[in-house]
């Protein structure tokens, strides 16, 4: 119950999350109520868990013997781990045989069997629903989010005035919550470029201008560009658009 719930506090993170709070949930409550099919879905997920680790361990040193001794420090520590998560799986496990159960299946058992086809429903819905190229984005990974930022500037080059599509509203609202750590600063300015043309052409104006002048700031070479954007851009902000460094230079001396 308690993992159970803390998988659901990390819900928003992403689906499989939730889909495991929602049957961890459901085995407990299961257990709780003494149910004959909480007890079965227990013992065997614990038994999936110490055979997935004994695999993984079995794998780590598949490979051969490590060269050098960071490579075998490392792997030390990843079998230290798994050889926790096995205990910790046998220790539940052991636990288990104390549980009371009913000895004949009932109503009771359908908490948790109702949990498990909640949660595999949930994780099917992530697997197979929208767009599996925008999965690695909002993974965190940078050479992904740059890829979804080229596509939607290709869309807006082919068809400026159109508005986006259902696609392409999802995919600038990936790249909008998504953190740029990359060190080129010409990538984030790319990816926050890219947001605002989604906007220019769902006439949300106000947004637009924000994301091209974040993207100027980061990289001047998208300055240009930005000017040429049809969004009604005042005198002031013209100004800061063509002569960025100086604006820069002019921002350091007023702080």
């Amino acid at each position: 119950m308690v993992a159970g719930l803390v998988c659901l506090g990390y819900a928003w993170a992403g689906v499989p999350f939730l889909a495991l709070g929602v049957a961890l949930i459901g085995i407990g409550a299961g257990l709780i109520l003494r149910a004959r099919a909480a007890r079965l879905l227990a013992r065997a997920a614990l038994g999936l868990v110490i055979l997935v680790v004994a695999v993984k361990a079995v794998l780590l040193y598949a490979g051969g013997a490590h060269a050098y001794p960071d490579e075998r420090f490392v792997a030390h520590i990843y079998l230290f781990g798994f050889a926790l998560a096995a205990a910790g799986a046998v220790v539940v496990f052991l636990l288990l045989r104390h549980a009371r159960s009913a000895e004949d299946f009932g109503r009771r058992d359908l908490a948790p069997l109702g949990g498990l086809a909640v949660a595999v429903i949930l994780g099917g819905v992530w697997l197979f629903d929208g767009d599996a190229r925008l999965r690695p984005c909002r993974n965190g990974s940078e050479e992904a989010c740059g890829a979804v930022a080229v596509a939607l500037l290709e869309s807006a080059e082919r068809a400026p005035s159109a508005p986006p599509t259902a696609d392409e509203e999802r995919a600038a609202r990936v790249l909008a919550e998504h953190r740029c750590r990359a060190d080129d600063r010409g990538q984030c300015g790319l990816q926050r470029y890219a947001v605002g043309t989604v906007d220019a052409r769902a006439r949300r104006f106000e947004r637009a201008k924000e994301s091209f002048m974040w993207a100027c700031d980061a990289e001047a070479s998208w300055c240009a560009r930005a000017v040429q954007e049809p969004v009604e851009w005042t005198p002031e902000e013209r100004i800061r658009l063509t002569r960025p460094a100086r604006w820069e230079r002019r921002g350091r001396g007023q702080r």
